[in-house]
């Protein structure tokens, strides 16, 4: 298997080096480039075409958010991790909005921070526990959030094939552990995952995570 094609983009160079050393001893991990904010962040993920880029909110010119959400509007392809110290829930919710499939705190641990770009690259969405609890709070207090546009029963849209798979990515599956778990193709599951964002109204697979986390499917802890 191809190593995972890393930009590490933070404005912080001391931080950004420490997070490349992190990276550059993992076998499945190749750090491709590094960028110091979000406007270099752009013109190097067209040059280099990373698989995941791990990304800071906080920078000059143009921002995480800023970013990411160009990013994703110009190359949907590639994941975003979003590494930063905000425990903002405006920041996760707008994240999330613009397309980033991760949000974790730079205290993060570094084995942790490798296994989340592991995860985002074989299709899964992974928040840090804390933010999650914020989310989940969020969701159970208020109507608002990620909310489906159409005005029809939700709960009624999904066929139950199709709420087995939102279950799933509550829980962080990626689309391969979907398919295994439900003896069907990874194609299958992209399919179904399609539909899913159709009849809800949402953008990607990360509003559909948080969705799903609005409806129960996850517990308080998934990450």
């Amino acid at each position: 298997m191809e190593p995972v094609k890393v930009l590490v983009v933070d404005d912080h160079a001391l931080f950004r080096r420490g997070i490349v050393t992190v990276l550059a001893n993992q076998e499945n991990i190749s750090v491709v480039g590094e960028a110091n904010n979000g406007l270099e962040a752009i013109e190097k993920a067209a040059e280099l075409a990373p698989d995941v880029i791990v990304m800071d909110l906080n920078m000059p010119q143009c921002n995480g958010l800023e970013a990411t959400q160009v990013l994703q509007a110009r190359m949907p392809q590639i994941n975003i991790l979003v590494l930063t110290v905000s425990e903002n829930e405006a920041d996760l919710f707008r994240a999330i909005k613009f397309g980033a499939t991760g949000y974790i705190l730079k205290n993060t641990e570094p084995e942790e921070l490798v296994q989340a770009i592991a995860h985002i690259a074989q299709g899964g969405v992974i928040i840090s526990p804390v933010m999650a609890a914020k989310l989940l709070t969020e969701f159970k207090g208020s109507a608002t959030g990620f909310k489906a546009k159409a005005a029809v029963d939700e709960e009624a849209a999904l066929s139950p094939r199709e709420d087995e798979v939102l279950r799933l990515i509550a829980q962080g599956a990626t689309n391969k552990e979907i398919a295994d778990s439900l003896f069907i193709s990874e194609n299958t599951v992209k399919t179904h995952l399609r539909n899913i964002m159709d009849k809800l109204h949402l953008a990607n697979r990360s509003q559909a995570a948080a969705y799903a986390v609005k409806r129960g499917l996850a517990p308080d802890s998934q990450k």
